[in-house]
């Protein structure tokens, strides 16, 4: 009738679009908005091209990268390392109007500290060092919060360590996470010490078919505040709190911990997270092929840095 009686195209557009996406109708909202980001008015183009930036599209990807590095100071099974991990997804999503994508998937993960029968003497692992290739599924749910997933491909080890050189790696499992919405805070008084609380919450249920049919329970809890803000820059102070346990009763999937220490989050033009803490824990004496430690209780000296990005 709007567009009946005369009014701008691009007006009606937008309005549709918008009323399209109080219904849930992601599909129908973007049809909408493309069709008046072509539109002569610039001011309505520009405006219809930002609410596009921020609907999902058929086609997307993402980037995870982290490193985990530690030195076990006291208690059993002492060492030094440092864990690296890329990973880089490619998604199609069938349904705008429901979170479920096919993706493909490239991951690597290397310590430094593991050593091959190349540099003479018996293998030394203490990580998985494998390089994953893998179609999967992934269903997300509660507003992105649950996931669900299942991907299945070849696992190629890094290592010249004695074991096969390409191995079937199959996984699945559901995964949680929760934060609250001022754990990157934005324009909040840039340049002055600041109180901002945050809290979040991890946590997944993962089979793994290589690791002799394991089922592995994961879960971390964070609390803290930003008291500084620098620039780009959140100053944190974070305590956390973490455990796992498996079916198999290996060991090193078998614990509890808390530590904190100050956490630096980059805010802009992407996020970044690097997190100091000194960690007290405890192995919960199971124990499959490799034995437990002796002492049980660990402290740790660690360093994580993360990023994830959305494209």
């Amino acid at each position: 009738m709007a567009r009946s009686a005369g009014f701008d195209p691009q007006l009606v557009g937008l309005e549709l679009g918008y009323l399209a996406l109080q219904s849930g109708e992601s599909e129908a909202a973007r049809s909408y908005f493309e069709a008046v980001a072509v539109g002569p008015n610039p001011a309505r183009a520009v405006q219809a091209k930002s609410e596009l930036r921020l609907l999902p599209s058929h086609v997307s990807g993402d980037f995870y990268a982290d490193t985990y590095s530690w030195d076990r100071v006291a208690g059993g099974n002492p060492a030094q390392d440092a864990v690296p991990t890329f990973r880089i997804r490619a998604h199609y999503r069938p349904l705008l109007g429901l979170d479920f994508s096919v993706y493909l998937l490239a991951q690597v993960t290397r310590d430094l500290a593991s050593r091959g029968q190349a540099s003479g003497g018996v293998s030394q692992i203490y990580a998985d060092n494998r390089a994953l290739f893998a179609p999967g599924l992934l269903l997300r749910l509660l507003d992105r919060h649950l996931g669900l997933f299942f991907q299945a491909g070849p696992a190629v080890n890094l290592l010249d360590d004695g074991r096969q050189r390409v191995s079937f790696d199959a996984r699945g499992g559901a995964f949680l996470g929760i934060e609250t919405s001022r754990c990157w805070p934005r324009n909040e008084g840039e340049g002055s010490v600041v109180f901002i609380p945050c809290g979040d919450l991890y946590s997944d249920l993962i089979y793994v078919r290589r690791f002799d049919d394991n089922i592995i329970g994961f879960g971390r809890g964070r609390a803290g505040a930003t008291w500084l803000l620098t620039g780009p820059v959140a100053w944190q102070f974070v305590g956390e709190a973490r455990g796992s346990v498996d079916r198999n009763s290996d060991f090193y999937n078998n614990f509890v911990e808390g530590g904190m220490g100050p956490r630096w989050r980059l805010l802009r033009p992407f996020q970044v997270e690097l997190f100091a803490s000194l960690n007290a824990g405890r192995y919960l004496g199971r124990e499959n092929r490799d034995p437990a430690p002796h002492p049980l209780s660990y402290f740790d000296l660690r360093l994580q840095a993360a990023t994830y990005v959305e494209f």
